[in-house]
């Protein structure tokens, strides 16, 4: 689809600039000629050039290399030396191709969000963020010889002239600094009024003195004429972020990646028109399209995604896709080597993606026992409520989640970082006793003993011993907010399902942290989690992306994505016989039901209680595997579903807003944690 753009002064997100894809495309004395004022070369409908470049990366051979504190910006010399920055640690690694060693970090500056390479190869520059400083390194010896200081603002990445003699830092909201890199000083600067602010991605022409810098919240891309480093253009993309640049390497073809709206945007520079085309790249969510680098020998285009965990490649020429390589993590950053044999990622998940370099794949898994799990004999002897009965007991601060195990209940207060509980038949609450701060889950172990609460803000999981009902420990999570918690069926693993993060594995007996699944693989904001009552098979949704996808917990991998068009997946159960999953679309108001049994068959839409956004919350199935109970925020009412036909057999009037529902061991009771300031029992 074609856009025309506006002119406006562009801006560009917090990160470093694009690869070192432009090391010897024109040579330094031609590039010198272009530069002279007498030139008579334009910026606004530049001529393509000649080049003369080497292949594109095999896919056949890859590799992960680990390297912690998050791996952020790449650059690679023509004679294949690697530099990664790790933004967190203050600190770079090198590296030398084939091979996919990496030293160990030396000291840079704080946050370091960019690295280029000098066009011999010599000296690498690392654009420190907050410490406003240049490094400059000597490749020889590995040690930073010099360091050139910023006059105010942060670096957020930087660009240096195909002929390596001038760098242009572009800072947070100071515009442009020009600096002169014989004299290592700040000679020259285009100030924030004509450029914008939050400026993220550069990239240079291979042939004419035209610099392209994006003004990422803006939604913008200037071009600067270089001879007087003067902006001569400003293009602005309607509800765009634009993240980083890219020139092809015949200068033909300016590519820019919209990091709010995961988008690859290409403009067509000698045409001198500010139309544009626009290519999807991935899941369509903000944060998830970052770097843009095209292929040595100008026939592919590189994209990474921070949520997909992926590095899709299109053509060239058309923008078709290619291939798409599953990177896992967030990638960031793109290098090429000159004869395009190899390309480098740095994975701020923890480690380095090569590709065309280092082992042969492994071949494909084993299919997975979740593609067609296991059906079986619920428990008998169970039975559900008759929903005659509704006891509603006064609790405050927010009543948000509810467990039960036989007839021990357990409530947590969101607002007041505390949990109650109740022994039923008896619907009496005992006095909150402190958890952590804001408490939006809580599950209980399959003998009663300890119950588990997860702390959403706290970023914690709190276990409490049942018998005495005290707080007895804490497990913290890396990072991320805990958005839910799952516990594995047979009490030994806790699952903490993150806002943008992941989940994290923790090991209940040992208390620590053991794996983590991530958020390139799960998706974000992860608001539901079911198990399988048969099979090692856990369900997450993916809330806002309306995803469910099942993770195969032999190997913590997920092996299959379901999405619900339009919907948006709050929470799930799956039946107790394993037949099938359900999932409460909260943006739509509807039940939502998955066969396992035939997990290429397409889902089944219910409609519950009002249309409306932010109305069905929870789904549980009785006891006795006969109903289903879906909860309402908007209505205030239970409706009770028959789980064979999906038909409503009944409802319950609770008023408020009721969150998650809790059955007792027999099944006669249902408790459902109401947020408006009580606890209804359901029997």
């Amino acid at each position: 689809m074609v856009r025309h753009g506006t002119s406006s002064a562009i801006v560009l997100l917090t990160a470093a600039l694009f690869g070192a894809c432009t090391d010897g495309i024109t040579p330094p004395d031609e590039l010198s000629q272009l530069l002279s004022p007498s030139s008579s070369q334009t910026c606004l409908a530049p001529r393509t050039a000649r080049f003369s470049g080497g292949g594109h990366p095999s896919l056949d051979l890859r590799d992960s290399v680990p390297l912690d504190a998050m791996p952020f910006a790449v650059a690679i010399s023509r004679s294949g030396v690697v530099y990664v920055t790790r933004a967190l640690a203050a600190s770079a690694v090198r590296g030398q191709l084939p091979s996919t060693a990496l030293s160990a970090p030396f000291a840079v500056g704080d946050f370091p969000s960019q690295v280029r390479m000098s066009p011999d190869g010599k000296t690498a520059y690392v654009g420190n963020q907050d410490s406003q400083t240049i490094s400059v390194i000597d490749v020889a010896t590995n040690t930073i010889k010099s360091t050139i200081p910023l006059p105010a603002g942060s670096v957020l990445t930087f660009g240096l002239t195909p002929d390596g003699r001038t760098i242009y830092a572009l800072m947070d909201f100071r515009g442009v600094y020009v600096i002169n890199v014989a004299r290592q000083k700040v000679t020259d600067s285009i100030p924030a009024a004509q450029i914008g602010t939050i400026l993220a991605g550069v990239a240079f022409h291979p042939s004419q003195p035209c610099a392209y810098v994006a003004a990422r919240d803006n939604g913008t891309v200037s071009t600067i004429d270089l001879r007087q480093n003067s902006v001569v253009r400003t293009v602005a993309v309607a509800g765009a972020r634009i993240q980083n640049l890219a020139v092809s390497r015949d200068g033909a073809r300016l590519f820019a990646t919209d990091i709010q709206r995961s988008k690859l945007l290409v403009w067509d520079l000698p045409s001198g028109s500010d139309a544009y085309q626009e290519f999807s790249i991935g899941s369509p969510v903000d944060r998830n399209a970052f770097d843009v680098a095209v292929s040595p020998d100008n026939t592919q285009v590189y994209v990474s995604t921070l949520a997909d965990g992926k590095v899709f490649i299109l053509d060239q020429a058309s923008g078709a896709p290619v291939a798409t390589l599953n990177t896992g993590g967030s990638p960031r950053y793109i290098a090429f080597d000159a004869a395009g044999s190899a390309a480098v990622v740095a994975n701020e998940a923890g480690w380095v993606n090569y590709f065309g370099v280092g082992s042969p794949p492994p071949p494909p898994p084993p299919p997975s026992v979740c593609d067609a799990p296991t059906v079986g004999t619920p428990p008998s002897g169970r039975t559900h409520p008759a929903a005659t009965i509704n006891d509603v007991a006064p609790l405050g601060s927010l009543p948000f989640a509810v467990a039960v195990s036989g007839n021990v209940a357990y409530v947590t207060q969101a607002l007041g970082a505390a949990a109650a509980r109740a022994d039923l038949p008896s619907t009496a609450l005992s006095a909150p006793f402190v958890v952590g701060e804001l408490p939006s889950q809580v599950r209980m172990s399959p003998e009663g003993a300890t119950a588990y609460v997860g702390n959403q803000d706290a970023r914690t999981i709190t276990y409490v011993n049942v018998a005495t009902n005290t707080a007895f420990d804490t497990v913290s999570v890396p990072g991320g907010s805990i958005l839910s918690i799952g516990l594995s069926p047979d009490g030994t693993r806790l699952y903490a399902l993150t806002d943008f993060t992941g989940v994290f594995i923790i090991d209940v007996a040992g208390r620590t942290v053991v794996g983590n699944i991530p958020v390139g693989s799960t998706g974000s904001l992860l608001t539901g989690v079911a198990f399988h009552p048969f099979s090692p098979c856990m369900y997450i949704a993916a809330r806002d992306e309306g995803a469910v996808r099942t993770v195969d917990l032999t190997t913590n991998t997920v092996v299959r994505t379901a999405a619900v068009a339009g919907g948006q997946i709050q929470t799930l159960a799956v039946s107790l016989d394993g037949g099938s999953l359900y999932g409460g679309d909260i943006g739509r108001s509807k039940l939502i039901s998955w066969d396992l049994t035939a997990p290429s068959s397409s889902y089944v839409e219910t409609d519950v209680g009002t249309p409306g956004f932010r109305n069905v919350f929870d789904v549980a199935v009785t006891p006795d595997n006969a109903q289903i109970y879906v909860s309402t925020l908007n209505d205030g009412t239970v409706y009770i579903f028959d789980r064979a036909t999906r038909t409503q057999t009944g409802s319950v009037v609770t008023g408020g807003s009721g969150r998650y529902i809790g059955f007792n061991g027999l099944g006669d009771f249902a408790v459902v944690a109401n947020e408006s300031g009580w606890v209804n029992f359901i029997h």
